[in-house]
């Protein structure tokens, strides 16, 4: 537990780091790395408030392949939470625009 605890300590260092750089796209992939930390500890609620950061610079910043690791984490937290419309919606929104830019 400890260890864990030291390697989410050094995340939210990295995320910091990344946010005072300016650096968007290891701003999004640190907050995305903190939310499955405690995704994978069962702390759902906090998992999503770091994927929502996550998703929020994605979409505003970064192109657009950039949001499915972001939208396919959120489906699974909130499907996790028995939230399966939200669950759904990320899924959708993780698969749909791949399949646009094909046609």
């Amino acid at each position: 537990r400890k260890e864990e605890e030291e390697e989410l300590k050094a995340e939210k260092r990295g995320y910091r780091e990344a946010v005072a750089e300016g650096n968007r796209e290891a701003e999004a992939r640190w907050a995305n790395v903190i939310g499955d930390i405690h995704k994978r500890r069962g702390e759902y609620v906090e998992a999503l408030r770091w994927l929502r950061i996550d998703y929020k610079v994605s979409v505003k910043y970064l192109p657009q392949r950039h949001l499915l690791p972001s939208c396919q984490s959120l489906g699974e937290v909130h499907l996790r939470l028995g939230n399966s419309s939200e669950a759904l919606t990320y899924q959708v929104t993780t698969i749909l625009p791949f399949h646009i830019t094909r046609i």
